[in-house]
């Protein structure tokens, strides 16, 4: 059986480019006692990969050069020699970029498709999509009914859900999105009160009319500017909610934080970073919250797939180049 892979064959120096991939071929080994072998279904592209792709050694690890790009996603079984893990059953786990994967049993989790297709794992239910919108929003952003929030990066896979929670809590919702078709589908798809467009607005003319009291809740996944521009506008104890800073992944030697973070003093307000895995004794509420308003019809997480694991590097540079809508996955 032969597996096709994305590997890593240069480190990024600046803005990620698909030269820094190439696409290879090996032929997969007899499967070993207490591993299983899978055919990758879907795998979820996202920001924190590229934090992996440098030499330094960061939140989530550096990878090795002419390795398959860490990704998480979703596969079927097809051979196990792993007691709990049976051909057919679908699993979610460290997969990275490639068709099939041969790896211990114990990675994975057995995922239910009695409710939600597996897929949904990596997008509404996925750690670094739906849970993480949640715990961001909820556990860290007390989102409450009557609050003012702002989400930037609005129209991306977290941006589209933290939305959603908060319009389902009762909030009054900003998105801010790159372009004129994004602000259509926060308004028209994702049913934003106001959408804000960074590449044509003046993004703090449109936050004074937008929310002319201030900021309730700040929902931040792109740092830099933006983060000082919104913090200018905070309401009194408002919460700021760092989920990361996809302006900034770049070049990471050389960060640039906020300026104005004295309004956060000055205006008796927090701010607060968090990591999903924090809160993994409650992502089974978590998955019972989300799914049911995927059922009920309150929340949906549009998707974009490409197609053939040759795509992996154009997928990956287009989450950093705007280019996309939704949650972002590729089937192998």
């Amino acid at each position: 059986m032969i597996n096709k892979k994305a590997v890593l064959v240069t480190r990024p120096e600046g803005d990620l480019s698909e030269a820094n991939f190439k696409i290879m071929e090996e032929e997969l080994a007899e499967l070993p006692d207490g591993h299983v072998r899978l055919q990758v279904e879907h795998l979820s592209i996202d920001a924190f990969i590229r934090t992996t792709l440098d030499a330094r050694d960061g939140h989530h690890g550096s990878m090795a050069l002419d390795s398959p790009v860490i990704a998480l996603g979703t596969a079927r079984v097809l051979e196990s020699k792993f007691d709990g893990l049976n051909q057919g059953d679908a699993v979610f786990g460290p997969l990275g970029a490639q068709s099939y994967v041969q790896l211990p049993g114990e990675m994975f989790r057995v995922l239910d498709e009695s409710d939600q297709p597996a897929r949904a794992y990596l997008g509404a239910l996925g750690m670094t999509t739906g849970l993480t919108a949640y715990s961001g929003m909820i556990n860290v952003g007390e989102v409450a009914q009557g609050d003012v929030i702002v989400v930037s990066a609005a129209a991306g896979a977290v941006g589209s859900i933290a939305c959603q929670i908060g319009k389902i809590k009762g909030a009054t919702v900003i998105g801010i999105a790159g372009g004129a078709h994004k602000c259509e589908y926060l308004l028209n798809e994702i049913g934003c009160d106001f959408a804000i467009d960074y590449k044509a607005d003046d993004i703090g003319a449109k936050l004074d009319e937008y929310a002319p009291d201030g900021v309730n809740l700040f929902f931040d996944s792109v740092g830099g500017e933006l983060l000082d521009l919104v913090l200018d506008r905070l309401a009194m104890a408002a919460r700021v909610v760092i989920c990361g800073a996809i302006s900034q992944y770049n070049h990471l030697e050389n960060v640039t934080g906020p300026s104005l973070y004295l309004r956060v003093a000055e205006r008796n307000s927090s701010m607060r970073g968090f990591t999903v895995d924090y809160y993994m004794s409650e992502f089974p509420k978590m998955e019972s919250d989300i799914s049911g308003w995927l059922n009920d019809g309150s929340l949906k997480m549009p998707e974009q797939v490409e197609e053939g694991i040759d795509n992996f590097p154009k997928a990956l540079c287009m989450l950093f180049n705007g280019g996309h809508t939704g949650k972002l996955l590729v089937a192998p």
